[in-house]
Order: C-alpha cells, then sequence, then structure tokens
C-alpha cells in the first residue's frame, strides 16, 4: 500500500492507497500558523513536523495495512532555513506572504524581466523564494548567518522522516533561482542576487529514492522502520499526475488557496514556447508543465465570507445560490496580482458595475463567478500557446463538492468539467509517485490507467452558458482598463 503526504497552505493531508487508488483512509488538520510579534504570519517547522507525524499515524492507524512506499507533495516556494545541526533558523515564510516586495523589486532592476523568465521560466514575483532569501539576509541577519542549508517545506517533512536534504526538481523550479533549461541552479542569477550555492541541496527527480524511514521516526509515525521515502512534488504538479493530464487536451483545474491551471506536455520545459505561463520540469521525466490559475481563489472565498460575517461557507454558497446567472457585479480575484499567463503582480481585486440594487447575495456569487472568468482567460491562453483545444477540464480540490459552482465553471468554461475519483488528488499523486518509485507500477502511465477514475461530470448549462458570454466579455475589458490605468499611473 502507498502513502501520500500534501503540506499545503490551509491544510495538511495524509492518505493511504492501494495500487488501484482506492482510498484506504485520509485524514487532514490545519497547516500550523503563528503571528510574530511584528505582524508576519509564518509556518512553524517543528510544528509542522510534530503536525505531519500525528497525521501519518492516523492515517496508518486507520487504514490497518502495511505501508510499501511514500512520497510527498506540498506548496511550492515556501521552505526552511535550518543550520549546520538540523535546525531551523527562521519560520516559514509563507508563498503568498507580501513581506518580499521591495527585494524582488531590487532584483527586476538588476534584470530585465525577459531574461528571469527565459533561464526560470516565471517572471518576477514577490512570491518566490529567491526574495525570501533575500528578505532573510537583510532583515533577520543572525538567522541567515546560521542558515547553511534550504529545504522546500516537503523536503524538511522527508529530511525529518529520513536524514537527507535534497531538492526535487519541480519545487526547485518555484524558488526562480533555477535554470529549466540546464536543470541546475542558475549561477547567473543566484550572483545577481549576491548568493551562492552553498545552502542549496542536491537535485532529484521526483520518483527518486531519497532515504527510509528513521527508527526514532517509526515509533512517531507508526511507519515500520526503513520503509523506502520517494522525493514526490510540487503540489499542482502531483495532481496533474493523478489526473492524466499529461497532453494539451486536458487542463487540471486544482482548487485550494490558490487555484492551479495546470497542462502536461511532452518534453522538456522551454520558456519560449510557454506563453508566459510559469514551465518547469514535471514530476514524471520527459514531461514538462504549463502552469498558471489564480492566486487567490480559495483565499477569496474565504475573505467574501467573513466580510459578510459568515459563521460557515455553507452559508455563503446558500447566498450565491438565491442569486440569477450574470446578475451579480463583476469580482476581479487580483489580491495577490494576476498569475502567469498575464504575470501583473501589481493587480488588486475589484468589484465593478456595482448597483444600488446589489446586497450581500450578489457580492458572494460574484466572488465565485469572478474567479471562473480568470480561469477562462488562463484556458483561452493555453489554447493560444498550445495551438490545440482543450476539451475537457478535470477538477480536484475542496469546492469539486460543490454542484453550484462546478455548475458555474461548467458554463462559463463552456466544456464539460470532470471531478476527479478523489476531491483530494495532490495525496495519491504523491502516492503514485511512490508506486512508481519503488516498481509497484512498470510506468506513470499504468499507474495512471490502472488508478484515474470520474466520479461525476457537469456539462455546460446552454442558458447560463449563453447569459455569460456577454459578461467574460465586460470581465476581459474590465481586466485591460484596470492594467491601463495603473502602467498610466
Amino acid at each position: 500500500m502507498l502513502l501520500g503526504i500534501d503540506l499545503g497552505t490551509t491544510h495538511s493531508k495524509v492518505g493511504v492507497y492501494a495500487k488501484d487508488g482506492s482510498l484506504l483512509a485520509s485524514v487532514k488538520e490545519l497547516t500550523p500558523r503563528t503571528k510574530s510579534l511584528a505582524g508576519f504570519e509564518h509556518f512553524p517547522p517543528e510544528a509542522l513536523w510534530q503536525n505531519t507525524a500525528k497525521l501519518i499515524r492516523q492515517a496508518v492507524e486507520k487504514a490497518g495495512v502495511e505501508i510499501e512506499a511514500l512520497a510527498l507533495a506540498s506548496m511550492g516556494e515556501a521552505g526552511v532555513p535550518l543550520d549546520k545541526n538540523g535546525q531551523a533558523t527562521y519560520a516559514i515564510i509563507p508563498w503568498n506572504d507580501h513581506r518580499t516586495v521591495a527585494q524582488m523589486h531590487c532584483l527586476a532592476e538588476k534584470l530585465a524581466p525577459e531574461r528571469w523568465f527565459e533561464i526560470t521560466g516565471l517572471f518576477p514575483n514577490p512570491i518566490h523564494s529567491i526574495a525570501k532569501w533575500l528578505w532573510l539576509k537583510e532583515n533577520e541577519v543572525q538567522a541567515w548567518e546560521k542558515t547553511r542549508l534550504w529545504l522546500s517545506v516537503m523536503g524538511y517533512v522527508r529530511f525529518k522522516l529520513t536524514g537527507e536534504a535534497v531538492m526535487e526538481l519541480s519545487q526547485a523550479a518555484r524558488t526562480m533561482a533555477y535554470d529549466v533549461q540546464r536543470n541546475a541552479w542558475s549561477q547567473e542569477l543566484l550572483t545577481l542576487a549576491g548568493l551562492d550555492t552553498s545552502f542549496l541541496p542536491p537535485l532529484v527527480t521526483a520518483k527518486t529514492l531519497t532515504g527510509f524511514v528513521k527508527p526514532e521516526v517509526a515509533t512517531l509515525t507508526s511507519l515500520k522502520a526503513g520503509i523506502p521515502v520517494f522525493a514526490g512534488g510540487h503540489d499542482h504538479i502531483c495532481a496533474a499526475l493523478a489526473c492524466g493530464a499529461l497532453s494539451p487536451e486536458i487542463a487540471l483545474d486544482s482548487h485550494g488557496t490558490a487555484e492551479g491551471l495546470t497542462l502536461g506536455l511532452p518534453g522538456t520545459s522551454n520558456p519560449a514556447k510557454a506563453g508566459g505561463f510559469g514551465t518547469g520540469p514535471h514530476v514524471i521525466e520527459g514531461y514538462s508543465y504549463l502552469l498558471g490559475g489564480v492566486y487567490s481563489a480559495g483565499a477569496a472565498v474565504q475573505w467574501v465570507k467573513n466580510l459578510l460575517n459568515l459563521k460557515s461557507f455553507a452559508e455563503l454558497h446558500n447566498l450565491a445560490a438565491s442569486v440569477e446567472p450574470a446578475s451579480s457585479p463583476l469580482f476581479l480575484p487580483h489580491f495577490n496580482g494576476a498569475a502567469p499567463p498575464f504575470n501583473d503582480p501589481d493587480a488588486n481585486g475589484a468589484f465593478i458595475d456595482v448597483k444600488s440594487d446589489h446586497g450581500p447575495l450578489h457580492f458572494a456569487r460574484a466572488v465565485y463567478e469572478g474567479i471562473v472568468f480568470e480561469l477562462k482567460r488562463g484556458i483561452e491562453a493555453l489554447e493560444h500557446t498550445t495551438k490545440q483545444p482543450v476539451e475537457i477540464v478535470r477538477m480536484v480540490g475542496g469546492s469539486a463538492g460543490d454542484p453550484m459552482w462546478s455548475k458555474i465553471r461548467a458554463a462559463i468554461l463552456c466544456r464539460p468539467l470532470e471531478l476527479a475519483r478523489h476531491p483530494d488528488m495532490v495525496t495519491m499523486g504523491a502516492a503514485l509517485l511512490a508506486g512508481i518509485g519503488a516498481g509497484i507500477y512498470s510506468s506513470p502511465q499504468e499507474a495512471i490507467e490502472l488508478s484515474y477514475q470520474s466520479r461525476r461530470t457537469f456539462e455546460p448549462n446552454p442558458i447560463w452558458q449563453e447569459l455569460y458570454e456577454d459578461v467574460y466579455s465586460r470581465y476581459k475589458r474590465a481586466v485591460a482598463a484596470l492594467r491601463e490605468s495603473r502602467t498610466e499611473g
């Protein structure tokens, strides 16, 4: 049996799966957060590890089966600085934290954004790890001077499990210090930032055997000592594997705090042909990906729930469901800027076309619709980039269980929306990587064929589809006008 771990921005999850993809046990809990005296939010590394160990133990005991192998997935960009003894020198800065804006601005002034993209497959954005390294170097001098190693969030938990320190390629590609065509750390960019490679770990592929569960960890996790631990990968890319999204006609919509829009493609990463999408090595060797989406998706839903002083997401859902399609204001979900391929870090959220008779229910509906309008912009850009139509969207994540939002998605996207077998396919993708690495599957294709199933498909409602066409055109004009107004300013 295979175990997958997903360390997300909002929740940490562990799943145990059979070879055919059947879910034997699943547990999740809020990812631990703290707030510093300066008001910054952090993920405390030791609390994150202890929470993960507890979840592993609960999942293993709940499944009641012997685990043969495991692998990990996590959010990108965030990471843990460690000293020479493997102790954290500073807490984990969340990927979407805003404190690093000045550092990224400084880097972008030193080198044209196009050159950054040519090397890394990423345009300058303060979410990326290189800006966090500079912030630590400039603002937490003692912590940085003690730092000898930087690990991704999943790399840190893997280090606690095995004692081995490595960086998987799809995670390295989110640092903005990795050369996606040379498959190596970029000396040019690190030198530009005044950094060297001494604190960066060796690079490995997603299916690499990275070590074995240590005896002292076995007791804590209910895992047997010596179980092989494979690298795993970035959460959205692991979900893409689990959903079989390895060709241009299938797009993965992965909903969480952020919403990822992912395509898998055969061949190595080529920023020159990526159309502004983030690109990097897939968790499947011989493939690359295009990655865009919405930085503030689940986060925007949480925001409007709090804004309307609602006690539950069910209340928010009921408000939104009571409104007719295309009768609400336009909502632009750009609280953390516009994600690739639009790459506009200065973009902000907005409500437009607000009328005097609009109330809380309309604002609730507007948020649901606005996120999908932004996704449609991304899908159109994917098709323009690959010169092939996206025929179906496969969806995973928390909102995949919401029929109302699924109907909105299908209508606005004008495509069938296929809900994946399990709402959480990230832990399944990590588990599949463990199975591929351990030889339980002969190939990634066999892993997908044996495990992928859909549980429901939503076809576009033609009436809703027609209603949303004009609204979507206005949405695109609004986004363009606001971007132009910032440029003029």
